[in-house]
Order: structure tokens, then C-alpha cells, then sequence
């Protein structure tokens, strides 16, 4: 943005007045300061009145407890917090009252930050000690008694959230519910999730059946005797962690989204949806409880959670951030489908078994199933380019433990082509190899190393899905899995 641009801007909304300034989006705020972030001070006047309002609404829009309450919180909006709450300290006195505020806010906000989710140790201890010694040097202003009193509730309210941390009273409880069940009863449950004590309370309620006529007594579950999307019973989960959380920190996504939705994930579905998983696969291995699911991230609706010692700090009921919900209307014409088609190949079949476990945050069964979808295609492939018997049994014949080091040895020494007697050990033809061989004798030869560095990404983590491993599967892996398989589909098939 040009700094004369900004300036005018700024100088707009100062004249507008104070309303003016709740139209202006953060990133608009993030713009204009760094635009202006060098002619903070000056000798005008109204210039410094107008900076001065511009970096206080700024510091409450980026502020984490006051103002408009965002949608998540990560490291930049903190970061910029502290700009704003920084240019403001180097203004005159008019605006040191304001100041104090957002240093104390800064402080909550930064125990908030540095003890989500995390027990009691002596890192921790440290940091509080830290930040009550600089809560103790702050000198309010006495001028204005009611300033005064307001800061010195909020230094009480910060020193009290510290207190409750060291005691060990500081708890967070969180409410939510699930579209199946835990348990065949109501339960309670003891366990520890990242070092953190956690209790948890289980209710059932019956939904009664899909069965017509069947009715289901009071305080009775029903469920059925295998896995169905047919809801029979839900259950409502009370969680108390003896921690403090900060419900709005961003954590990495775990669903795959469309371009347009604008989807993320935070702290609060992250830890319940561990606390969930945990009960879940704990009951199951011990009750193998009928008629149940695994949970999934998007089967967690919605979050009320609290954050409370000897007061409440923190309170908040939220919806599920990777869900987007789709409305329709009613009065929309009956759709007609004619399905004369052959049945979905199983390329197609599969890979949409992989876009579901992705949109639903199953992102190994996603990445498994992908990968179940490009070995079918590779096939689907070989058999259109097999021409004849001898071509297919030349793509699918055996493959030498040496053919490669022929290959190479005569990539860097084209004289040795032929002239290394190497022995015939015969390997497991694997389908990069059967591919290889396929697009060398099709019309897409000179894409080559472009689809073999395609199927590469897609089969990358395939080995250790397949074998038993554990492997850490995040969105952005399985987006460039998903990118891969679609550009193999479009160029191997076309034309």
C-alpha cells in the first residue's frame, strides 16, 4: 500500500469516528500499519491523535480476549498484537491507561499460549514466576480512579489465573456430543492424553430405531449388532482436563477441502477428538461394544468448553471448523437419473472410498485406498496399451535384480552397454516397474519420467501403510497425492 494512501485512510477514520473503525478487517489493520509503521511520531497533531486511535483499535482487534473474539488464533495475530501494543507505548501519555490494559492482556495471553494444554512442571513454574514478577512492575496510573481500579481487577484476574495453575485448580471442562455410542452404559473414564489427567463422563440417549413400531424403554440403549449410519443411540461427553486450554489455537488440518471452503482446525476439536479416539479404541479392545464406528474429526458437532479455577478465565461454545454446512431448498424439482453405464471401474470405485476417508480426516485410510485406486489404474492402463499377448507378457514378465544397475552403468558409461554379464535374479515385478514398461511401449513415452515422478508421490508412503507401519499422514501429503493421481488419470487416458 502507498504511504499517502494509508495516511489518508488513517486520518478518515480518526475524522468518521469511532464507529468507523468496526468495518476495518484485520488484515486490513496488518496493511495499513506496516505502511505507516515509520512515521508513527510526528509533529502534527492531528496526524498523532489519529495514529494513536488507529493503533489502539488495531491492538483490540488483534487482542485475543477483547473486542470481536476470531475464529482461531495463530503465531502472526500474537505477533501482531505486540506491533500494535509496541507503536502505541512510544506515543505520548494520553494513551498509557489503554497501554496497561493491553499489557496485561498481553501477559494472559501469553500464559494462555505457553501452557495450552500441557501439565504442571518446572518449565511452566518458570514462566509464571517470570510473568508475575513484570505484572508486579506495572505502575498504574492514580489520575483517574476508575482507570485505576479497572487495571488493578485485571492484574487480580491475571494473578489469580497464575495461582490456580500452581495450585493445580486450574481445570478445563468441555461438553459435547456424539452421534453414536462409547459404551453400552453410562461410564466414566480415567486417562492421561500428552501427560495431561483427564476425566471423562459418558450418558447414552436413545434416538429409538429406523424400524417402524419399535420403541425403546426410558433409560434403555439400542443399538445394532454391526456398524450402520442408522442413529439408534448418541451419547453426551463431559471432559475435565486438570489443564488450562486455549481452545482458539490453530492446529494443522485434518480433513481434505475443497479450494473454496475455507477449513481449519483448532485446539479444542484437537484434544477432544484425542480424548475420544483414546476411549473409543480402549473400550472396544475391552468390550468389543457392537454397532459403533471409529470416531471421526467431523463427527464432533459442536464444543462448549470452560476454563476455570477460582473464577472462570475463559468460555466459549464453538461448531466444528472443518465442517461446512450445506443448505437446500425444499421446492427444488425431483432429480431423474438413467444409469445405463457399465458398472464404475475399480479405479473410480476406489478412489472414491479415498475422497471420503480425506474429507472425513481418516487421512491414512485416504492415502491407503489412493493408493489401492493408481495401482488399479496402472492396470487399467497396461491393459489398454497391451496390444497383444507377447506385449502384455513382455510388460508383465520378470524383472532382473541387476536390469537397474545395466541401466545405470550405461547412462554414465555407454561403452559398458552389454559388456557386464550380470546374474539372473529373478525379483518381484512391482507395478512402478509394470508401468515403466507399459508407458515405454505407448504413445506416452516422452512423459516418462514425469509419470514415474507423478506415481512416486502417490505410492510414497504405500510401503509402510501396507507393512504395519505408523506413519504420520498430514493434508498437505495427501493434496499432493490426490494432485498426482488426477494429472496420471488426465494424461495416461487422454487422447
Amino acid at each position: 500500500m502507498i504511504n499517502i494512501q494509508a495516511k489518508n485512510r488513517i486520518l478518515n477514520l480518526y475524522k468518521e469516528g469511532s464507529s468507523s473503525y468496526e468495518k476495518v478487517k484485520r488484515e486490513e489493520y496488518r496493511q495499513l500499519f506496516y505502511a505507516i509503521r515509520p512515521y508513527i511520531t510526528s509533529n502534527n497533531k492531528e496526524w498523532n491523535m489519529a495514529v494513536g486511535e488507529f493503533l489502539c483499535n488495531g491492538a483490540l482487534a488483534f487482542n485475543r480476549f477483547i473486542g470481536l473474539r476470531p475464529n482461531y488464533i495463530d503465531d502472526d495475530m500474537y505477533s501482531m498484537f505486540c506491533e500494535f501494543l509496541a507503536s502505541l507505548q512510544s506515543l505520548d501519555g494520553k494513551y498509557q491507561g489503554r497501554t496497561f490494559f493491553f499489557h496485561l492482556g498481553k501477559y494472559k495471553w501469553k500464559i494462555f499460549r505457553e501452557c495450552n494444554l500441557l501439565p504442571y512442571d518446572e518449565d511452566m513454574k518458570t514462566l509464571l514466576d517470570e510473568c508475575e514478577e513484570e505484572i508486579n512492575k506495572l505502575r498504574f496510573p492514580t489520575e483517574n480512579k476508575l482507570v485505576c481500579k479497572n487495571l488493578e481487577n485485571q492484574k487480580e484476574e491475571i494473578i489469580g489465573l497464575i495461582n490456580d495453575i500452581r495450585s493445580g485448580l486450574i481445570k478445563t471442562r468441555i461438553h459435547t456430543a456424539l452421534p453414536f455410542i462409547l459404551t453400552n452404559t453410562k461410564a466414566s473414564v480415567n486417562l492421561k492424553v500428552n501427560g495431561v489427567n483427564v476425566k471423562a463422563k459418558i450418558s447414552n440417549h436413545s434416538q429409538g430405531s429406523s424400524l417402524p413400531r419399535t420403541e425403546v424403554a426410558e433409560g434403555s440403549t439400542m443399538t445394532t449388532s454391526a456398524p450402520s449410519k442408522w442413529t439408534t443411540t448418541t451419547c453426551e461427553i463431559d471432559i475435565e482436563a486438570d489443564c488450562l486450554m486455549d481452545g482458539l489455537e490453530l492446529k494443522p488440518n485434518v480433513i481434505l477441502q475443497n479450494k473454496e471452503d475455507n477449513r481449519y482446525w483448532t485446539a479444542d476439536y484437537d484434544f477432544t477428538y484425542q480424548v475420544i479416539s483414546t476411549i473409543w479404541m480402549y473400550i472396544q479392545q475391552q468390550e468389543d461394544i457392537s454397532g459403533t464406528w471409529p470416531p471421526l474429526p467431523t463427527d464432533i458437532h459442536y464444543i462448549s468448553y470452560q476454563v476455570s479455577g477460582s473464577q472462570i478465565y475463559d468460555t466459549m461454545t464453538t461448531t466444528n471448523p472443518a465442517l461446512v454446512y450445506c443448505f437446500r431448498g425444499l421446492n427444488k424439482p425431483t432429480q431423474h437419473y438413467e444409469i445405463n453405464d457399465s458398472l464404475p471401474s475399480w479405479s473410480a470405485y476406489t478412489h472414491q472410498f479415498a475422497k471420503v476417508y480425506a474429507k472425513s480426516g481418516q487421512l491414512k485410510e485416504s492415502i491407503f485406498w489412493l493408493n489401492v485406486s493408481v495401482e488399479a489404474l496402472v492396470e487399467e492402463f497396461i491393459q489398454k496399451t497391451a496390444t497383444s499377448k507377447e506385449t502384455l507378457a513382455e510388460i508383465e514378465g520378470d524383472e532382473y535384480k541387476f536390469n537397474t544397475a545395466e541401466e545405470i552403468l550405461a547412462e554414465q558409461f555407454p561403452e559398458m552397454k552389454g559388456k557386464v554379464r550380470w546374474p539372473k535374479t529373478v525379483i518381484h515385478t512391482s507395478v512402478f516397474i509394470k508401468l515403466k514398461r507399459a508407458v515405454k511401449m505407448s504413445d506416452k513415452a516422452y512423459l516418462l519420467k514425469d509419470v514415474m515422478k507423478k506415481y512416486s508421490i502417490v505410492n510414497s508412503n504405500r510401503n509402510a501403510l501396507f507393512h504395519g507401519k505408523s506413519v504420520d499422514i498430514n493434508v498437505n501429503t495427501v493434496e499432493k497425492a490426490f494432485g498426482a493421481y488426477d494429472w496420471l488419470k488426465e494424461k495416461l487416458f487422454c487422447g
